[in-house]
């Protein structure tokens, strides 16, 4: 049920014969081999379509498969009360015309006018069918040209995280974390908006029994696969052994609730030395999104990344700017996989903190790390679930300062694929009042996740130049 599905009909007319049956095929073929590499069920009408009667005997095969995307060809110029008929069987369309092979001749006579054909076949989405609330993508080109594959393939993987998180199951632990109020959602809306499930009625008390539940025997096979590549000299047998049971104790409550993502209120359960940063990281590591401090929609935008990428994600916290190389510096106490490490790898060790007394103190395991260079993205559901905040560019090679737990110093950034200042950024961030969580993924998928923004119809947090003055 999770699986993307994608249709395909081709209409055609007699007066117009720019090499229809080709086309017609190498559509078909073409489809069939994307559908492998980008993980989507495919099926066809096997006749081109001609009149209106044609695309009702389409109509019933298209409403029995139930596509999630409908690929509307034009072989030719088609009908247009084929298309209208057409158009309404599927709630995202895409509408894909072919070039001619020549513009020579005698009215056209030698051409398929599929170009025309599918300038009409937009009209008549966007203005004749508009109630309806249609929403298509244009498509022009052989299936084998470039534009098409990329166009075709941000199309599919955007798609298919949006089936996915659809039919995921995201589960709240223990609350958002006290006085993390700028984490506040309404489930209602974002179930309405992206049809995920959202379960809010669990309490830490109830990891707390499982994770004490097992018996020792039962955790030293966990706790020896639980450590990362190197650990501190202040990390002791039993310190792997309670992470070790919390992160069991997470893991087999996602299982035997079939929860594909986690928002863990770690804060301040980690300051009674009973859940780990490290925890986190290691369900990040093995691909169930754990987000910190009861993060419900941070939570489900990792869910999403990781649906687009295929692998571990993390959250961060945005520390500072750097206005001398342009770059922001993106950390947490440690809750990120060692997938993100660099050569180095990640150490796990102890948290060390001031308590209210102004005494260090050392708190439960994390990830000590800074993130290998690569491209990067951050991408969030905000505002009431109708936003997008996209931010990519590049995790650095020179090393600069930084405080011990996950982090790197990001360049090259982009704020929705454009280029933004470090200032600009920083001021965009406050100006807009943006939470203080940003899911983040390895590599540039800025691309999918402004497709996607489009399909759910989520506006983009826009950049707010810096002035003096006080900005709204």
């Amino acid at each position: 049920m999770r699986k993307l599905k994608i249709g395909l009909v081709c209409l055609r007319a007699d007066n117009f014969d720019g090499g229809m049956h080709n086309n017609f095929n190498d559509a078909i073929s073409a489809l069939l081999t994307y559908s492998v590499e980008c993980s989507y069920d495919f099926f066809y009408y096997p006749e081109l379509i001609l009149t209106p009667g044609d695309a009702l005997s389409a109509c019933t095969m298209i409403e029995e498969q139930r596509p999630d995307f409908l690929m509307i060809q034009f072989t030719s110029f088609p009908s247009g009360e084929a298309v209208i008929r057409l158009a309404k069987t599927c709630k995202r369309i895409g509408l894909w015309g072919i070039p001619e092979a020549s513009y020579s001749g005698s009215n056209f006579v030698n051409s398929n006018n599929s170009f025309c054909g599918m300038n009409m076949a937009a009209s008549l989405v966007s203005h004749y069918l508009k109630h309806h609330h249609i929403d298509y993508k244009w498509f022009f080109g052989h299936p084998g040209d470039d534009r098409f594959i990329r166009r075709f393939s941000l199309t599919a993987r955007a798609l298919s995280a949006i089936k996915k998180t659809a039919s995921a199951r995201v589960a709240l632990i223990g609350g958002i974390a006290p006085g993390f109020n700028d984490l506040y959602y309404d489930e209602r809306l974002g179930t309405a908006r992206l049809g995920v499930t959202i379960e809010g009625r669990n309490e830490f008390s109830e990891i707390y029994k499982r994770a004490h539940s097992y018996a020792d025997k039962d955790i030293e096979k966990t706790a020896g696969c639980y450590s990362c590549t190197n650990c501190g000299s202040d990390v002791k047998k039993e310190d792997l052994a309670i992470s070790a049971r919390y992160y069991r104790a997470y893991s087999d409550f996602a299982k035997e609730n079939n929860y594909d993502a986690l928002a863990v209120s770690c804060w301040p359960q980690i300051k009674e030395d009973t859940l780990a940063c490290s925890v986190i990281g290691k369900l990040n590591e093995d691909g169930l999104p754990a987000s910190c401090e009861g993060d419900i929609p941070g939570a489900i935008s990792m869910l999403m990344l990781h649906y687009i990428t295929g692998n571990p994600v993390t959250m961060m916290d945005l520390c500072g700017v750097d206005e001398t190389d342009e770059t922001a510096l993106m950390w947490h106490c440690g809750p990120s996989p060692e997938f993100f490490a660099d050569a180095r790898g990640a150490t796990t060790r102890h948290s060390y903190q001031l308590n209210l007394a102004g005494d260090t103190v050392a708190y439960a395991l994390m990830h000590d790390m800074v993130f290998k260079p690569q491209p990067v993205t951050f991408m969030r559901i905000t505002g009431e679930w109708d936003r997008m905040f996209l931010l990519d560019g590049r995790a650095i090679e020179t090393p600069k300062e930084s405080p011990d737990g996950s982090r790197g110093w990001i360049g090259n950034l982009k704020l929705n694929r454009k280029p933004i200042k470090a200032i600009d950024f920083m001021n965009t961030i406050f100006t807009r009042g943006f939470q203080h969580h940003y899911p983040m993924c390895a590599g540039d998928i800025s691309a999918v996740c402004m497709e996607m923004a489009s399909w759910l119809n989520l506006k983009m947090l826009q950049a707010v130049e810096y002035e003096d003055y006080r900005q709204n």
